[in-house]
């Protein structure tokens, strides 16, 4: 089922009460986290890229959570973050080509609305798994760019593609988002899906990603940013402001690397220097209820022994961290932010 034509989901909040399931395992017992995963080859570099940041990825129909994706058909290589166990444990947490709670149905909800048919140019540097290539090429017919910063993660989107016989329509391949030089006025519609948090040089990237529009085009950004409350609670200078430092330092001390966060302020000011107006809007809600969503079902899961004895640690892990984040954006430390720009 494709997701286009569908805004974000409605912005209700799931009250916070609903925490994640307790895990019943020793760690001990299954060995460390990435212990067992499944590498081919670990290529290692003198400047490692940064982890794939939160790719927008949708498959063609919303696959549920129910077990692990499949190996893919030929073992690829790992990268410094994106082993096949990390992938597999995200898939299993989100659905198929879904690496975060952002992919999916969020993800795609940022094109809902675009004037998007078969001769449009579309640039997606955040490909990740190459879901939203997939379903452009499938349902519009266009033949997106598509990038994204993971070797591993390329790979494994290019055999998807070749698996749908679209390994030309939908192509995917890997680049570095810190050195990247998009072609100017050159696409229709550029979507970047939380591209900027591990890249150093935000401005240099974000100006690549707005130059790269053609006249009339639009520019998509969807970025997690910290709040002015989470500014403030970098300093602790209210009770409230102590409590969301709190909560995003929780979340900040699970997160490997840690996150280069921009504020909101920043994102607008960036903006503002390249000349171009950005509709700011708040999509908050909507990661924080998809993952609220899947705990019920994940307890299910563990109860009835339904997660494979492999990706027991990295669920583990990867739980803990989802719920951290989603506290860090209940208390308004941080917010998923999507920014509108006609060019």
């Amino acid at each position: 089922m494709a997701w286009f034509g569908k805004k974000s989901p409605p912005p209700s909040r799931a009250p916070l009460q609903h925490a994640p399931p307790t895990l019943n395992l020793s760690l001990t017992d299954v060995g460390p986290v990435g212990a067992t995963d499944n590498i081919l080859l670990l290529t290692e570099r003198a400047d490692p890229l940064p982890p794939e940041p939160r790719a927008a990825a949708p498959a063609a129909k919303a696959a549920p959570a129910a077990k692990a994706t499949p190996s893919p058909l030929k073992a690829v290589a790992a990268d410094s973050y994106w082993t096949q166990t990390r992938i597999d444990a995200a898939e299993f947490l989100w659905g198929e080509d879904n690496l975060t709670p952002g992919d999916g149905p969020i993800a795609a909800s940022a094109l809902a609305d675009l004037p998007i048919n078969v001769s449009s140019q579309v640039l997606i540097p955040s490909a990740g798994l190459g879901g939203l290539t997939r379903v452009l090429a499938k349902h519009y017919g266009c033949w997106p760019t598509s990038l994204t910063p993971s070797q591993a993660l390329a790979a494994l989107a290019q055999q998807r593609s070749d698996a749908q016989e679209l390994s030309q329509k939908a192509a995917v391949t890997a680049y570095d988002a810190a050195t990247a030089a998009f072609k100017a006025n050159s696409f229709d519609i550029v979507a970047a899906h939380e591209l900027l948090t591990p890249v150093a040089n935000k401005a240099r990237l974000l100006q690549q990603i707005v130059r790269a529009a053609k006249r009339n085009g639009h520019v998509v950004v969807t970025e997690i940013v910290l709040t002015e409350l989470g500014v403030a609670s970098l300093a602790g200078s209210s009770r409230r402001a102590a409590e969301a430092g709190e909560a995003l330092q929780a979340w900040l001390k699970l997160v490997t690397p840690a996150p280069q966060l921009w504020s909101h302020d920043q994102m607008m000011e960036s903006f503002f220097s390249l000349n171009v107006d950005a509709a700011p809007e708040k999509i908050s809600a909507a990661y924080s209820e998809r993952i609220a969503s899947i705990w019920g079902d994940l307890s299910e899961k563990l109860n009835s022994g339904a997660i494979p004895r492999p990706l027991l640690p990295t669920v583990a892990a990867d739980s803990e961290r989802w719920a951290a984040f989603r506290t860090a954006l209940d208390t308004d430390a941080i917010a998923a932010m999507r920014y509108r720009i006609k060019i």
